[in-house]
């Protein structure tokens, strides 16, 4: 199969469109992989890999030299570092150790400091870094 990438300053995010003669399994397969690219993602439980699914997640964390996948009730590890999360669709860096899913969001809150926290509908909160602050004032319409 021959395959051709183009870059596109068009492109809101990655997208593929496979020109074909016939359907064969070869290209239903190579379909579905591209469509399940990025949705799902694999970690580490207790000596097991397991799978998780993107929808799933909450924040991913690099804490003590490792990234942390939080779930609603769950914290798995994961031997990506933490800059190989950062162009999933739909998730947000907010400061040098942490990236969101924004579907996830429950609240914002400022601080004193001139930082916002946030809270996650699991509970979980975090600091925006100032560097990040830009970024999440866009998203907000602020």
């Amino acid at each position: 199969m021959k395959v051709d990438i183009k870059k596109t300053e068009e492109a809101v995010e990655p997208y593929a469109v496979i020109y074909c003669r016939e359907i064969s399994a070869e290209v239903v397969s190579a379909a579905e992989a591209l469509g399940r690219a990025g949705d799902v993602i694999t970690a580490y439980d207790n000596g097991s890999i397991i799978v998780i699914d993107k929808k799933d997640l909450y924040m991913i964390r690099a804490e003590e030299g490792r990234t942390r996948l939080w779930t609603a009730d769950s914290a798995y590890e994961t031997a990506k570092p933490l800059r190989d999360f950062e162009t999933l669709s739909g998730f947000m860096r907010i400061s040098k150790f942490c990236i969101i899913n924004l579907e996830k969001i429950k609240r914002f809150d400022p601080m004193f400091s001139g930082t916002m926290q946030v809270t996650l509908k699991n509970g979980s909160k975090d600091y925006i870094s100032r560097k990040y602050l830009p970024n999440v004032k866009k998203y907000l319409g602020l």
